[in-house]
């Protein structure tokens, strides 16, 4: 048993790191649709800020740079989704669209531009080195903890921020707010609140936490961008957000479940004896996917969302 701790504990921080960008895009979720504005286009952010933030790393040669890239355009990206969505009550589905098929083309065209490749960028200072995580030594050799031995700032910061988020969100006279105008907007601007100050400060500050996502990706789990990034975790997020019921530890539980599922299958894969040895490889590999849709099914048309969200908000004259 004791043989098997190493990679027990080595498959769970796997685990974490994969949750990282997956979560903040979650929580990003979470806070743009508590407030009421749908955004589909976490994807599409996370995408945008994980090539900033390598292109800042690059230029600079300081992760810290790249991630105040990333987060610069994520509050660009964010302020462009309200303003279409808050201000001109757009349809925040095509907005999201637009914006997830923007970083398709526009990404691809500053990949080429600026590192003169289609395919990925060159290594850059990112956070995932060993000098750079966050060491626990203590932590080393006990089971499940030790994985959280040798950790990347931004997996420690991806777990802390839940834990904020639902502070301020059911705790605060701010989250009481943005969960109103959620609800009911012209209740909430009755009682006084800006419903468009709220919506505008949740909508960017989601936008912002997507980019973490997309950080998370290029400087946490790799040094440098892909041009398939973010391979489809934006819409893993919105899934668990929907899954975890629009609130932060309901997302968590819900990646949660995916996560423990990718290291359940490295498990199996690690220590299959006798009969599991003759498993095919891809069973293991769908093993995630697998328990995480029928963890959905069960939820499909149980979980309600705010009342007003997607509703697109006109103040009553």
């Amino acid at each position: 048993m004791n043989s098997n701790i190493p990679f027990l504990n080595a498959s769970i921080a796997q685990a974490l790191d994969y949750t990282a960008p997956i979560l903040f895009a979650a929580l990003g979720g979470v806070m743009s649709e508590n407030a009421g504005v749908v955004n589909i286009a976490l994807e599409g952010m996370m995408r945008f800020a994980a090539f900033f933030g390598v292109w800042g790393s690059f230029v600079s040669g300081n992760a810290w740079v790249g991630l105040l890239w990333g987060v610069g355009i994520g509050i660009v990206l964010g302020a462009l989704h309200a303003y279409i969505t808050v201000k001109w009550a757009g349809d925040q589905i095509i907005s999201g669209v637009a914006i997830n098929v923007m970083a398709m083309g526009m990404i691809t065209y500053l990949l080429e531009s600026v590192f003169k490749t289609t395919g990925y960028s060159p290594p850059v200072a990112y956070f995932g080195a060993p000098a750079s995580k966050i060491h626990l030594a203590f932590l080393k050799g006990i089971p499940i903890l030790g994985a959280f031995a040798e950790l990347t700032i931004l997996i420690w910061f991806a777990l802390i921020l839940v834990v904020v988020l639902h502070f301020v969100l059911y705790h605060t006279v701010l989250g009481l707010r943005i969960r109103a105008v959620g609800e009911n907007p012209h209740a909430a601007e009755t009682l006084g609140v800006n419903v468009f100050k709220i919506k505008w400060f949740a909508v960017i500050s989601g936008s912002v936490l997507a980019a973490f996502g997309g950080l998370a990706l290029s400087l946490g789990t790799l040094s440098s961008f892909t041009n398939s990034m973010a391979m489809g975790k934006g819409f893993i997020g919105l899934a668990a957000m929907i899954f975890g019921k629009w609130t932060p530890f309901g997302a968590l539980g819900a990646i949660l479940i995916f996560a423990g599922a990718q290291v359940l299958q490295l498990f199996m894969q690690g220590t299959a004896t006798g009969f599991a040895k003759l498993i095919p490889l891809g069973f293991y590999l769908s093993l995630p996917y697998m328990l995480t849709i029928g963890a959905l099914i069960g939820v499909v048309g149980k979980a309600v969302g705010p009342a007003s969200d997607g509703v697109p908000y006109k103040k009553e004259s």
